[in-house]
C-alpha cells in the first residue's frame, strides 16, 4: 500500500476520491470535492487509479466515434465544467494514457502529500483546462519544472517497479471496494459514483453536523 493511502486510511473524517487523470468527469469534480471536504472539516484522500485496467476487468468500454452517447457526453462534460466554474478544452488525444501522470503522483505522495496534490491539480489544469497531452513526457516534464521538481527525476521514476506497484495496488484496492468508474468517492464507507453525486455527498456530510 502506498504511504499516502496507508497514513490517511488510519485517519478519521476522510473522503476517498478515486479518479483517473484522463476522466473528464473526474476533472469536473476535483475542485468541488476538495471544497466540500474543507467545508465539513474533512480530508480528501486523492487516489489516482488506472481506470483502463478496471474497464478491462469489467468488460467495459467508453463510447466511441460519433455515436449519440458520445456526442451527448461531450456536450455534458463541457456544460458540467462550465457549471462548476472550470475551463474545458478536450485534450488531444482523448482519452490519453494517464499512467505516467498517476505514477508520478504516487511517487511524490510517498515523499510529500502536499506536493502530490499540487501535481494532481496541475495535471488536471494542463490536460482538461488547457487541452495538453499529458501522456507526453515533455508536457509532464514542463509541469514538473513549473512546480519546482527535477523533471528527469520524476520521469525516471515512472519506470521504477516500486512506483508501478503503487498504482497497481491502489487500482486493485479500488476494484475490491466495488469501484467501476471515475470519479468514485467513499464517505464513511458509503460509495458515490459520478461528478453529479456531489450534491448527495454534501447532503450526507451535512447529516453529521
Amino acid at each position: 500500500m502506498p504511504a499516502l493511502s496507508t497514513k490517511r486510511l488510519a485517519m478519521s473524517e476522510t473522503i476517498d476520491f478515486y479518479f483517473d487523470f484522463s476522466s473528464s468527469y473526474s476533472y469536473v469534480a476535483h475542485k468541488k470535492i476538495q471544497a466540500l471536504a474543507e467545508k465539513f472539516g474533512r480530508t480528501v484522500n486523492w487516489k489516482p487509479i488506472a481506470l483502463g485496467a478496471i474497464f478491462k476487468a469489467h468488460g467495459h468500454a467508453p463510447p466511441i466515434g460519433d455515436s449519440a452517447k458520445s456526442s451527448y457526453i461531450r456536450h455534458d462534460v463541457e456544460r458540467s465544467a462550465a457549471m462548476n466554474g472550470l475551463p474545458y478544452k478536450w485534450p488531444k488525444p482523448f482519452p490519453f494514457n494517464s499512467m505516467s501522470a498517476a505514477r508520478i503522483f504516487w511517487y511524490l505522495a510517498d515523499k510529500d502529500e502536499d506536493q502530490a496534490l499540487k501535481w494532481a491539480l496541475a495535471v488536471f489544469d494542463a490536460s482538461m483546462g488547457q487541452g495538453k497531452d499529458c501522456s507526453n513526457a515533455e508536457v509532464l516534464g514542463e509541469i514538473a519544472e513549473r512546480l519546482g521538481h527535477d523533471s528527469e527525476d520524476l520521469l525516471e521514476a515512472v519506470n521504477r517497479d516500486e512506483v508501478k506497484q503503487m498504482l497497481k495496488t491502489v487500482t486493485s484496492e479500488a476494484m475490491e471496494k466495488g469501484v467501476f468508474g471515475a470519479p468514485t468517492y467513499f464517505v464513511d464507507g458509503e460509495m458515490f459514483w459520478g461528478s453529479d453525486r456531489l450534491q448527495q455527498i454534501e447532503q450526507r456530510l451535512s447529516q453529521d453536523k
